[in-house]
């Protein structure tokens, strides 16, 4: 297919992302409504768990995959690179995937819930499939191909969409436990299909079983992979950690053990993802980003590739931050039916501005190669959250956690800034410390 320009990718990504948002967004607010706050939170529990077990087959993998993609000379070598990722996704799954089966039990007892463990049996499977997804996804990203991500993407969502209505005549009538579980089960189909989409646009490729240069290949991906798998496994980390903590500390504030699972299932059931709707643009931007940074030959060029993506994701994310306060007591009234998200929405509004930038930022470093940088970063952001969440949950409630995560983005996106602009020249290293 004929490569297309960073212009059209970025588009045709962001109307296609548009509809699966659209989607998504809906599905998400439909869920929210049939499973009740209490549910959601112990989704969201499970959810921490998951992404630690997604996050080595799955969280570098593609972008890897898509900068050397992207590097190649040849489309046997762009093959060579899509027949060595896949290797690595299926062995680190395998690897995986045992081990969580075994241990589901006991991690639902450490998350302090075993309601969860439906859901994380349910997960189990996702690791595979994403994984492959996520590597096929990266091998047309870096052939400016976006036609196959986006659709297998939209599949997906489509697919999750309809394995919930099936099993919305069977959730009134079971326990939180599994109704919580019911999101977990439509991932799974979801995602099973989105891989067989964009593994029959790849078609049939040539078997390099026995070529010598796979071992070099996996190695570079693994090196490129291994700093953004140590950050977002900070990232998730955080998030399950969080999740364990704040019920506590509302507990600790004078909540019941279900009033406070309430109160994180509207903070990231609810409110964080409103704060993600700029992503839709980010996300597009970022994709299409990491490439064309990785082709990027002067500091002048990467000036002007910055330029053009973050200018846009600023304008959403300021969009999307007035709107959602103006739009806040409609949101919390007519959507969620839950008038006491109004002060949260509110008071989580800027974050709809910092996130997406952060987004792009972070892809357009992962392009350039500099992980290391990205993981430094995201550890500190979660420092920072984690000594806040501590410190402003008990006397703030669940807006003390919603600060604190503010906080954090807020450390990452300004170290990952000064980092990027050393590398653009705008300012001379020495400055920067």
């Amino acid at each position: 297919m004929k490569r297309q320009s960073l212009k059209s990718q970025a588009l045709f990504i962001t109307c296609s992302g548009a509809l699966v948002r659209a989607v998504g967004f809906g599905m998400r607010l439909w869920v929210s409504r049939l499973l009740g706050a209490e549910a959601v939170g112990i989704m969201e529990l499970a959810s921490g768990a998951h992404m630690l077990a997604l996050t080595p087959a799955a969280a570098g993998l593609p972008t890897a995959v898509s900068r050397l993609t992207a590097r190649a000379n040849t489309d046997k070598d762009r093959q060579r690179i899509l027949y060595a990722g896949r290797q690595l996704a299926r062995r680190m799954a395998l690897c995986i995937m045992p081990l969580f089966l075994f241990l589901s039990p006991w991690i639902a007892r450490a998350l302090g819930d075993e309601r969860t463990l439906p859901s994380l049996l349910f997960f189990v499977p996702c690791v595979l499939f994403i994984g492959l997804s996520g590597v096929y996804d990266g091998y047309f990203l870096g052939k400016s191909n976006a036609l196959p991500p986006t659709l297998s993407e939209l599949g997906e969502q489509l697919f999750r969409l309809l394995t919930l209505a099936l099993l919305s005549l069977l959730i009134p009538r079971v326990t939180a436990a599994w109704r919580a579980a019911a999101p977990a089960l439509a991932g799974l189909v979801g995602e099973s299909m989105g891989l067989a989409i964009v593994w029959l646009f790849c078609g049939k490729t040539a078997s390099f079983r026995h070529d010598p240069a796979l071992r070099l290949i996996r190695k570079e991906l693994w090196g490129l992979s291994f700093p953004m798998i140590l950050n977002r496994l900070c990232h998730t980390g955080l998030r399950t950690l969080s999740n364990l903590i704040i019920p506590t500390l509302l507990m600790a504030a004078g909540l019941s053990r279900s009033e406070a699972m309430s109160r994180l299932g509207m903070l990231n059931g609810m409110v964080m993802p409103l704060m993600f709707l700029p992503g839709l643009l980010a996300g597009s931007l970022a994709m299409v980003g990491g490439p064309a940074a990785a082709k990027c030959v002067s500091p002048a060029a990467l000036r002007r590739l910055v330029l053009r993506l973050t200018l846009p994701a600023l304008a959403a994310g300021g969009a999307c931050t007035g709107g959602l306060y103006v739009l806040a007591p409609w949101i919390a009234h007519l959507l969620y039916r839950l008038p006491e998200l109004t002060l949260l929405i509110r008071a989580l509004c800027p974050m709809a501005l910092l996130l997406p930038t952060q987004q792009v930022v972070t892809g357009l470093m992962n392009g350039l190669g500099m992980q290391n940088h990205t993981l430094l970063d995201g550890m500190l952001g979660a420092a920072f959250t984690l000594l806040f969440t501590f410190l402003w949950v008990k006397p703030l409630g669940i807006v003390g956690a919603g600060y604190a995560s503010m906080l954090g983005h807020f450390v990452c996106l300004l170290c990952s800034g000064v980092h990027l602009a050393e590398r653009m020249g705008i300012i001379a290293k020495g400055e920067a410390h």
